[in-house]
């Protein structure tokens, strides 16, 4: 994974937990990083980042 990319997925990420924190609070938000053994992004294995992402823009776009 290319620098660029692990920023875009950093970007990305960040920006959908923050919106996921305003809708349902931020216990909503860190459930879903620690359902991957982590607790933010900087500890999340890259692996998990499309997953993540997903799980937060299910939450976002279920609303």
């Amino acid at each position: 994974m290319t620098t660029d990319d692990k920023e875009m997925w950093r970007i990305n990420i960040e920006n959908d937990t923050d919106m996921v924190c305003s809708m349902y609070g931020s216990e909503t938000a860190e459930s879903v990083f620690r359902r991957h053994g982590a607790t933010c992004f900087d500890d999340l294995s890259p692996a998990c980042y499309e997953e993540v992402f997903g799980d937060l823009e299910l939450m976002i776009n279920d609303d």
